[in-house]
């Protein structure tokens, strides 16, 4: 059994490489344009979205099959096909060039599972069942959808100020930390939650007034 480390990685205009045009490839290849990669898509076709895309320069496209060697100059790759001597190629290259690669739905060929995502701003949640059910993943990340809506996503860039305020009276990291564990309490998420974002705002600053006092 494998035990999953969570992270999350930063991909910006690092490239990224993905093998097949269909569905669950598109799938893959739009977490990737939301990550902001580099992306190189090889499949000798793409399905009707993906064209879309492509033709708005979201991604290079290789029009051919994936042959060993063609992944050696990228960081990560996802291979998303039916073709089991494809996944099983693409898993042994990653391996030699210390590639780090997704082979969907083929757990033992992985350097990493994808979990389902929520993305909401600067606001990014996972669920994974450590590759044992994605289909549960999914179902339990729409059942957070709904709650983390209300509110949760656009304090974030209020927080993000507040958190700078504070950083400018209260001198240390630990007085930082002990600060926003009392202060960023249930109380406040219950107001973030009822979408009461300016009253929780207020809530904060007025404790980062005190603790100038």
């Amino acid at each position: 059994m494998c035990f999953l480390y969570p992270i999350n990685l930063i991909l910006d205009n690092k490239p990224c490489v993905v093998i097949g045009g269909g569905m669950v490839a598109c799938r893959k290849i739009k977490g990737l344009i939301d990550a902001n990669a580099k992306i190189t898509v090889i499949a000798p076709k793409l399905n009707d979205e993906l064209q879309i895309l492509q033709a708005e320069n979201l991604f290079v496209w290789l029009k051919k099959s994936y042959e060993y060697g063609d992944i050696k100059n990228y960081i990560l790759a996802i291979c998303a096909t039916d073709d089991e001597e494809i996944n099983h190629l693409a898993a042994n290259e990653a391996k030699t060039e210390h590639i780090l690669i997704n082979v969907v739905d083929r757990l033992p060929l992985c350097d990493f599972a994808m979990p389902a995502v929520i993305r909401r701003g600067n606001l990014l949640i996972t669920s994974s069942t450590n590759g044992k059910s994605p289909a549960m993943a999914r179902e339990i990340k729409r059942e957070l959808e709904d709650f983390i809506d209300r509110g949760y996503a656009p304090f974030i860039e209020k927080l993000a100020v507040l958190r700078q305020e504070a950083a400018s009276v209260i001198p240390t990291f630990r007085q930082r930390e002990d600060f926003w564990r009392k202060v960023l309490n249930r109380d406040i998420m219950i107001l973030i939650h009822k979408g009461k974002v300016k009253e929780a705002e207020d809530k904060i600053r007025n404790a980062i007034s005190s603790f100038r006092a």
